[in-house]
């Protein structure tokens, strides 16, 4: 996460306040924005570019690039496990 969105990506999801209300540098932060089934759905479906959202919601944001398939499978199987904080 901090790879692609939060603390190593500069200007993106740095923070709560960041793009989209969705801070995903720390725990807190995501938490403050995954806080319904609704919201980890719209979550992976901007990672995983799925066809049914505008191609202005994918991310990462500036490039047609998705991130690499064992991410988004790790970052669903957290979401599938309740989002420790781990």
């Amino acid at each position: 996460m901090n790879l692609h969105c939060g603390t190593d990506n500069v200007g993106c999801h740095i923070n709560s306040s960041a793009d989209g209300g969705c801070g995903l540098a720390n725990y807190t932060d995501m938490m403050d924005y995954l806080v319904s089934p609704a919201k980890d759905t719209k979550f992976i479906k901007t990672v995983t570019h799925d066809p049914t959202l505008s191609t202005s919601l994918y991310m990462p944001q500036g490039t047609t690039e998705k991130i690499d398939d064992c991410s988004i499978q790790k970052i669903q199987a957290w979401i599938g496990r309740g989002k420790p904080n781990n």
